[in-house]
């Protein structure tokens, strides 16, 4: 009877802990309501500490994602931003660019509007999400006052002279981070918001299937989808890839840039744009129509090599196609992919799919910072 006695105690005490968070911990040990309430609020001022380290915060806060955004880019700005305006502060969202057919899904079917575009940071207090690098970043940003950096890549070329909330963690989305930070306040997000932190973290982790993929993504994506009354993840990743396959009316370079991000590595600035196909046959077609594009897209934008990477990813089926620029590009891909790759002449064909933060960009990283450095 011990035994059995015993075993209650624990799982009463997981699911303790499940439900409250960190405190639940405190509960287990027989607290009162007063100490637990107590540690609530201690756990609300520890988390608070860091934006009050910040000082007085004069003016708007704007919070952006990267040029060309994406669902994650776009998401995670939507939150972030409701976050701060819970926790007292003028905080909005904003965009770089136009958004992709998928984030309009998102947007739309969730009943969001599209942030406001920002043409220009400069004297502006700037909180980055899902990127830290300049090249991706607000025009006039570097004279901008930016306070907090919130990513899930590497860390990238942004600095600055003041103090600022540095939150960098290898998960599958941006948006999953900021999912944490909410709980570490104590606060939900709205039913939209939280239906925009699923789409996004849908979108990062390819339907929970990428191997960025991380058990904080999935247990993200339970609590928002019930937040957001989505009864089916499948379902709405399934709306959110179809809505990424129409690009009529779009020229080639629009398609290219549709979701596009530069990097500086080694001495050498790339880009890559990432192209969804939903067949070998679509594929194809658009690795013919981006090798066409490259003239009209490095030398302008003061790129050394591009890459368009074609991903077909979805059901069962894995897949991407690499396209290069130029000889240099084909010379980075042969030597990071050479043995994994099968060329057919326009691009390198790779089985399972990969990921361009988790295995394109670092792989062109050590190809391109292996080379000696003029």
């Amino acid at each position: 009877m011990e035994k059995k006695g015993n075993l209650w105690k624990l799982i009463a005490l997981v699911f303790v802990i499940a439900v409250t968070g960190g405190a639940g911990i405190l509960i287990g040990r027989n607290v009162t309501a007063s100490q637990y309430q107590a540690e609530r609020e201690l756990n609300y001022r520890l988390n608070r500490s860091e934006l009050d380290g910040l000082g007085e915060i004069e003016g708007t806060i704007y919070v952006t994602g990267h040029k060309s955004p994406d669902s994650d880019t776009v998401g995670s700005s939507i939150a972030y931003a409701s976050l701060l305006r819970e926790l007292g502060y003028d905080a909005h969202p904003v965009v770089l660019g136009d958004i992709n057919n998928e984030t309009r899904y998102i947007l739309e079917t969730g009943g969001l509007e599209i942030p406001m575009l920002l043409d220009d940071a400069a004297g502006c207090n700037m909180v980055l999400v899902d990127h830290s690098e300049y090249s991706q970043s607000a025009e006039g940003l570097r004279d901008a006052n930016v306070i907090t950096i919130i990513d899930h890549h590497g860390d990238g070329s942004v600095t600055t002279g003041n103090q600022l909330i540095y939150d960098a963690r290898p998960l599958g989305s941006t948006a999953t981070i900021i999912w944490i930070r909410y709980r570490n306040y104590g606060i939900e997000p709205d039913p939209k918001t939280a239906y925009a932190m699923a789409g996004s973290i849908l979108s990062d982790t390819l339907n929970l299937q990428s191997d960025a993929t991380t058990f904080a993504d999935r247990e993200a994506l339970k609590a928002l989808s019930l937040l957001a009354g989505i009864s089916d993840t499948d379902a709405l990743y399934q709306g959110m890839y179809q809505a990424t396959m129409p690009y009529e009316g779009m020229t080639d370079e629009e398609i290219f840039f549709s979701d596009y991000k530069e990097y500086e590595r080694g001495g050498k600035k790339f880009g890559i744009g990432c192209v969804n196909a939903y067949d070998e046959a679509g594929a194809g077609n658009l690795a013919e129509r981006m090798a066409n594009v490259f003239s009209s897209v490095d030398a302008p934008n003061g790129m050394d090599m591009s890459f368009a990477q074609i991903a077909i990813f979805h059901d069962d089926i894995s897949i991407t196609y690499l396209v290069p620029s130029n000889e240099a590009a084909a010379e980075v891909l042969e030597a990071a992919f050479g043995d994994d790759a099968v060329y057919d002449g326009v691009s390198y064909r790779i089985e399972p799919g990969i990921s361009r933060k988790k295995v394109l960009v670092p792989a062109i990283t050590d190809i391109l910072e292996a080379y000696p450095k003029e």
